[in-house]
């Protein structure tokens, strides 16, 4: 018996009891014919974070939620590697984030540069104009790594920008970008750095105290392992003095970061009303990953991926980065196989094993198919019956 056709038999009842319950008459009507998902996020998530998302909710105020909120910034400070002081859990999905980032910062006429090497990093020019700024792109292809003195050349030529995007983890294009260089490059010249880091936070080495950076975004439902809904941030003191600078503030807006320090930092209150279930489920995906240790978590997401690479190479299909180096540890990508599409490929493997797996986004949508190894996800066994639904797919 292969690992795909015994998966539900196994996998189902075995590794993931919770999972069982969906099979239930009306149970999710949403994830009909899905056991298991292997995309790019939202991501599977572990029965003890489906446990704490259930638990019965709480006044925001009660003290003892005031302490369980601070609890959880000090362990998100930890997977940040930063101070807790640093730490912000915007209540919204990671697109809130990042467009409080740029909104917060920018100033009409400013100019931001925006280094990107797909769908993502090219988004954050849509905020810059949205705040009255002027994006200037550094773009390369969307399956490739930056050249790092290109883009040094690129920062000399613009001193003047006031700010600098870019995307550690480009979901699209399963790529990692090297932008440590980037950024500690663009702070000396004066500018201030704001990354995404929403697909590389917990399953990548990242560092946003050593690596200079102003403002990084998360999210909580990709590797980090909790349903879509908190927008998890760090912020530099140099950030908080270029929002309160600005010609016209951010303030008394959902979008307000100043709000937030203003409030939560400043006093333990908050601007509105949080979410405290999808609290619960934040600290509870905090807290393994720390019982893990953070290393061995980012060493597991490098190891279901090169896992999965190796599995896709062997069955002579081509991985859409054109250097391996450049691959990312959270998502895998890979060219459509001739003769194929990638819906009659997904809808298969649905219907024949249950097993989810991701599409092209935006521009490079019918181009590449994408499997992620994020969080809960992000185990060999996992990846093994993937592969072995993928490949019995493509046979038929």
């Amino acid at each position: 018996m292969s690992i795909a056709s015994g998966w539900k038999n196994y996998a189902f009842q075995h590794i993931n009891p919770v999972v069982t319950i969906q099979a239930l008459p009306m149970w999710n009507p949403a994830r009909e014919g899905i056991d298991f998902m292997m995309t790019a996020g939202p991501v599977e998530v572990s029965p003890r974070v489906l446990s704490a998302l259930a638990q019965p909710s709480v006044y925001h105020y009660y003290p003892k939620f005031i302490e369980f909120f601070d609890s959880t910034t000090e362990n998100l400070a930890k997977v940040f590697r930063t101070r807790k002081e640093n730490v912000l859990i915007l209540q919204g999905e990671g697109v809130l984030g990042l467009e409080a980032s740029v909104t917060c910062t920018v100033d009409p006429g400013e100019k931001v540069l925006v280094i990107e090497n797909g769908p993502f990093g090219a988004w954050f020019a849509d905020y810059v104009r949205n705040a009255g700024g002027t994006p200037v792109f550094f773009h390369e292809e969307p399956n490739r790594g930056f050249d790092q003195t290109k883009i040094k050349a690129f920062l000399e030529q613009h001193r003047d920008a006031a700010a600098v995007t870019m995307v550690h983890c480009e979901t699209p294009a399963g790529l990692l970008n090297d932008i440590a260089p980037i950024c500690r490059e663009a702070k000396r010249l004066g500018m201030l750095t704001i990354v995404d880091c929403v697909a590389s936070l917990a399953g990548a080495d990242f560092r946003p105290d050593e690596w200079g950076i102003d403002i990084s975004t998360s999210a909580s439902q990709k590797c980090v392992g909790a349903p879509a809904a908190l927008a998890p941030m760090t912020v530099s003191e140099r950030a908080w003095k270029k929002m309160e600078s600005k010609k016209k503030p951010v303030r008394n807006s959902y979008l307000s970061l100043l709000d937030w320090k203003d409030s939560w930092l400043a006093s333990k209150r908050f601007p509105f009303t949080p979410f405290t279930n999808d609290m619960y489920a934040l600290n509870a995906a905090l807290e393994e990953i720390l019982e893990e240790g953070l290393d061995n978590c980012i060493a597991r997401h490098a190891d279901a991926a090169q896992y999965c690479r190796d599995g896709l190479k062997k069955m002579d299909l081509e991985l859409w980065p054109l250097d391996e180096k450049d691959c990312s540890p959270t998502v895998t990508t890979f060219h459509i196989p001739e003769g194929r599409t990638d819906a009659e490929i997904i809808d298969a493997m649905v219907k024949k094993y249950g097993i989810l797996i991701g599409a092209g986004y935006k521009q490079l949508k019918g181009h590449l198919l994408r499997i992620g190894t994020m969080g809960y996800e992000a185990k060999r066994h996992f990846v093994a019956a993937t592969l072995d639904a993928l490949a019995d797919v493509l046979k038929e």
